[in-house]
């Protein structure tokens, strides 16, 4: 109970931090939809302007780089640097599966999750992802957690994105980062947003270059992209898994929920995927 209570406090303090003392010290604010990719490119933001990257900790008033799923409203919108992380929602779908239901070396550190969302679904077998994943899919995007579970519940992923990209449209403090670019070309990705977004004249390419190995998932892991470990949080860094795991059923249900999410943001020009 007392782990329980600390973490919501964290919580908190950290909501009342990037609503108001991070706009003071120019800290840099990363939101993301979950399972994105956010701790990943904040691993690399923050090493690179090694600058503090505080996670399931209390912050400190001292410039840092915020990562969450905050949507953009009360006073967030007021941080001069906002950094946006989409991700193709097939994707995330079977990466929030595995996280949500199957046991993981991070999500067992904070099990309520795991067991309130196999409370609610009750497969009957939670290890087989395919059959269960167009139910899950459609779960996603009509479930709305209680309060208890998460106060601060940022909506669907499609719901997410939209609200986001409507402030991208019309603001110069927000800036689009694509999880793909960062797998397919890190450095150039990177580089482009240091440059154009944080004004650097020049990038220390030896230094960006050895943080972006440091932080890969060959290092952290020590498997190849592509080599699962459905233990691990870091479960296999690549694109396009949903192929395994969408039927034409799946396909369906996401399209009916998200499909002009996925044109936006330009992972498909039309239906026919």
């Amino acid at each position: 109970m007392i782990k329980k209570l600390k973490g919501k406090l964290e919580q908190f303090v950290r909501l009342l931090f990037v609503n108001s003392v991070t706009q003071l010290n120019d800290s840099i604010v990363l939101v993301e939809y979950p399972k994105s990719g956010g701790t990943w490119l904040g691993q690399l933001i923050s090493s690179y302007l090694e600058i503090p990257f505080p996670r399931n900790k209390f912050p400190k008033l001292e410039k840092s780089l915020y990562h969450g799923h905050y949507l953009p409203e009360k006073n967030i919108l007021n941080n001069k640097k906002i950094i946006l992380l989409v991700r193709d929602g097939r994707d995330v779908m079977v990466s929030q599966y595995h996280h949500r239901l199957l046991w993981n070396d991070k999500n067992k550190l904070i099990p309520k999750d795991v067991h309130y969302y196999r409370s609610i679904l009750e497969y009957d077998d939670f290890n087989d992802v395919k059959k269960n994943m167009s139910h899950f899919i459609n779960f996603s995007f009509t479930h709305t957690p209680s309060k208890m579970q998460q106060y601060t519940y940022m909506g669907n992923w499609a719901s997410f994105n939209e609200a986001w990209l409507k402030e991208l449209n019309k603001r110069n403090n927000i800036y689009l980062i694509r999880y793909e670019s960062l797998l397919e070309n890190p450095y150039d990705t990177l580089a482009q947003m240091f440059s154009s977004f944080f004004g650097f004249e020049k990038i220390n390419k030896q230094k960006l270059t050895t943080i972006i190995a440091k932080y890969s998932f060959e290092n952290q892991t020590k498997r190849k992209a592509g080599e699962e470990n459905v233990k691990s949080f870091l479960r296999k860094g690549i694109k396009g898994d949903w192929k395994n795991y969408f039927g034409e059923k799946e396909k369906e249900i996401f399209k009916k929920h998200a499909n002009h999410m996925l044109i936006k943001l330009g992972y498909e020009d039309n239906t026919n995927w």
